[in-house]
């Protein structure tokens, strides 16, 4: 498959969130019900001062949480320019109050992120989500070869829910992309099980995500939201990476049924191709997306 081809397929969808047979899975109660759904970061405190601060209106940083994944995103709506990224499993104990982000991907590559397992203390106040931790700071050791821990770097947010009152549940969760049909083929293509695409719905967002499983590599991502009447899913995509597609605005409808925790989506949507002469991404012809999604193992499926 060429990467043109493999790109308008990735950003209709994974068509999404973090879904390799090797991710563990979180642990299970009815606690979670307090952490499932779409969080947007209201403040934060950085390494240079104790002030509490907020990103611009123009930037969407959210936070999408599954029964056994989580994802968040910091995008620069302006710019069409994804600033960040990171997911995972995660685990929560309410009774010690932690929650434990495993982190599987993490973009910009390179961070002393990627890779590490990060405990959070927590509490909830109106609605509020706050949690306080701190990650690794690595350095290379000329001497060993190896990345030693040098310091820590504390994290501390408070996030907000932005589904309260939503209802729609029956495809909330994690979904692992089991295959496709690509544009014109008549058989459905595997990945291979180094490549991890998947998808977290929560009961008002989506979030895609495509990323090499071993390798600190993201190579493309979609989030927004969708409406769901039980045979007709539709997404509006709210940011994408990589950037410069025109696809953000994009409403998608698909054609759509669950059985056995299988997810079959059956849709088109505008090939775009760049215009020599503008520079600009322009609508070229329809392209067909045949996708089979599988619930994350663990999970079931409402």
């Amino acid at each position: 498959m060429s990467s043109s081809k493999a790109l308008f397929t990735f950003t209709s969808f994974f068509l999404l969130f973090a879904c390799s047979p090797q991710i563990e899975t979180s642990q299970e109660s009815g606690a979670l019900e307090s952490l499932e759904g779409t969080w947007r970061l209201v403040s934060y405190k950085d390494q240079q001062d104790s002030t509490w601060k907020s990103g611009p209106s123009t930037r969407i940083y959210e936070k999408y949480v599954s029964p056994s994944h989580f994802c968040w995103v910091s995008y620069e709506t302006t710019q069409d320019t994804l600033l960040g990224t990171g997911g995972g499993t995660y685990v929560y104990d309410m009774e010690s109050s932690t929650y434990t982000e495993d982190i599987k991907f993490f973009l910009p590559a390179g961070s002393n992120e990627h890779g590490q397992s990060i405990p959070f203390d927590v509490r909830f106040e109106d609605g509020k989500w706050y949690h306080t931790g701190y990650a690794k700071v690595f350095e290379f050791d000329p001497d060993t070869g190896e990345n030693v821990v040098v310091d820590s770097s504390k994290i501390e947010e408070i996030w907000e829910r932005t589904d309260v009152g939503s209802s729609d549940e029956s495809l909330v969760g994690t979904w692992q992309l089991e295959s496709f049909k690509d544009h014109g083929d008549s058989i459905r293509t595997d990945y291979p099980e180094f490549v991890s695409i998947f998808k977290l719905v929560t009961p008002t967002h989506f979030v895609w995500i495509h990323y090499i499983t071993e390798q600190d590599i993201v190579l493309a991502e979609g989030s927004g939201t969708y409406t769901y009447d039980g045979n007709t899913y539709t997404e509006t995509l709210n940011m994408v990476y990589p950037s410069g597609s025109n696809q953000v605005g994009t409403v998608m409808p698909f054609e759509s049924r669950v059985e056995n925790d299988t997810w079959y989506l059956l849709g088109n949507i505008k090939r775009l191709e760049q215009d020599p002469a503008s520079g600009e991404m322009i609508a070229k012809d329809s392209a067909k997306i045949d996708e089979v999604w599988k619930i994350f193992v663990g999970q079931g499926a409402s």
